[in-house]
């Protein structure tokens, strides 16, 4: 089905550009720091890489860029070790810290919930989240200076299903189809 190709390729698109973001900040001043984006908007009706088309149509990877860029953010790495690191970046000048609940949209459980403090400009690991070795999604909710923030995290080895992924990117209610 048309429907089916269009979340299919939107959702990697956007799973790809957040990946890349977020694996950036989170080895924050190991080896870079950053990216640019270059290609945010389409100049004319094609298909493309760029999240926002055209018609000034936000793309799904808009919104999940957006989560993975703000100043403070809560996020995922790939598996070290047997575990998923879970980092906490601070771009602002001053010193930040917060509170974050990480649960497995699979089964509603809650598999981390804690605090954090990052210096200013810094980056620090709130802990590692064991890799159970399957595939699924984790919703990161986070509090930071009395705002609510929540962002997901995708693991597991591909290929994956499509319904599975669509049922549990539904679950966390942060993008609507």
């Amino acid at each position: 089905r048309l429907e089916d190709f269009i979340f299919a390729s939107q959702s990697v698109q956007a799973e790809a550009m957040k990946y890349f973001v977020e694996m950036w900040r989170g080895k924050k001043f190991e080896n870079r720091t950053g990216m640019i984006w270059w290609n945010v908007r389409d100049g004319w009706p094609i298909i493309s890489d760029a999240i926002v088309d055209y018609y000034f149509s936000k793309k799904r990877a808009y919104y999940f860029i957006r989560n993975a860029q703000r100043d403070v953010c809560v996020l995922m790495n790939d598996a070290e070790n047997g575990s998923f690191p879970l980092m906490a970046v601070n771009d602002t000048r001053a010193e930040a810290g917060g509170k974050v609940t990480v649960t497995n949209m699979a089964d509603g459980k809650k598999v981390f919930e804690g605090s954090f403090q990052i210096p200013a400009n810094g980056k620090v690991k709130v802990t590692d989240i064991p890799d159970n070795g399957g595939q699924g999604i984790y919703l990161i909710s986070y509090q930071v200076a009395g705002k609510q923030f929540q962002k997901h995290y995708l693991y597991g080895k591909p290929p994956f299903k499509l319904h599975v992924y669509r049922s549990l990117i539904k679950k966390t209610k942060l993008y609507s189809d």
